[in-house]
């Protein structure tokens, strides 16, 4: 490693020539280190930083504004859907935000098996009084919670819901009664708004 030798050192000293020369732009001798130019300066950065950042902040919004929903994205995530065609004992679906959705019109036996089962014979417990604005019908996201097959109505142990993809079964509840599913189907948030009308999405939308 080499050392410095700090006697060969010599201190660097500008004369008022050099620095006029150098770091002066405007030659003025009343202000001869030219404060009022870096003043001028500093404003003029400063305005133009704002500027940046602003302009910065806008094209950021613009990005964002991308990727937010459009009015008819939004519409599509509140629908009301027409349930006085479905005859007791039945299932259509239909597809809300993307996904299909179980809309069954339930028998009274249905609902009487579905709520006689013990929650100790559940994997994943929920009561069917807790499940559907009106016990009647019932409201059911149709993936599987397993792997996300879509299982098929009126199959399977319980006569409701079958995965055949790997074998889990669901009953009238969309509760999962056999199989590798580890919880239930989801209930999307739902309400009857009128005895032939099902309303799904934001309740505070209502």
């Amino acid at each position: 490693m080499r050392m410095c030798d700090l006697k060969n050192i010599s201190t660097v000293k500008f004369s008022d020539q050099q620095i006029w020369d150098l770091y002066i732009k405007k030659g003025d001798p009343n202000d001869p280190y030219n404060a009022r130019s870096r003043v001028v300066t500093y404003f003029v950065k400063a305005n133009a930083w704002a500027i940046s950042i602003s302009t910065a902040r806008v094209a950021v919004l613009m990005l964002l504004s991308q990727f937010q929903p459009n009015k008819s994205t939004n519409a599509l995530a509140n629908i009301e859907v027409d349930i006085g065609d479905i005859a007791e004992g039945n299932t259509i679906v239909i597809i809300w935000r993307g996904k299909p959705v179980f809309i069954r019109h339930r028998t009274d036996q249905e609902i009487k098996d579905t709520r006689d089962v013990p929650m100790s014979q559940l994997a994943d417990p929920q009561r069917d009084e807790d499940l559907f604005d009106n016990p009647k019908y019932s409201v059911m996201v149709a993936v599987c919670t397993h792997l996300g097959c879509v299982p098929v109505p009126n199959e399977g142990l319980w006569k409701a819901y079958f995965c055949p993809c790997h074998g889990s079964h669901f009953d009238h509840a969309g509760r999962i009664r056999k199989g590798p599913a580890p919880t239930n189907l989801e209930i999307p948030p739902h309400k009857h708004v009128s005895a032939k009308t099902l309303y799904l999405g934001d309740p505070a939308s209502l």
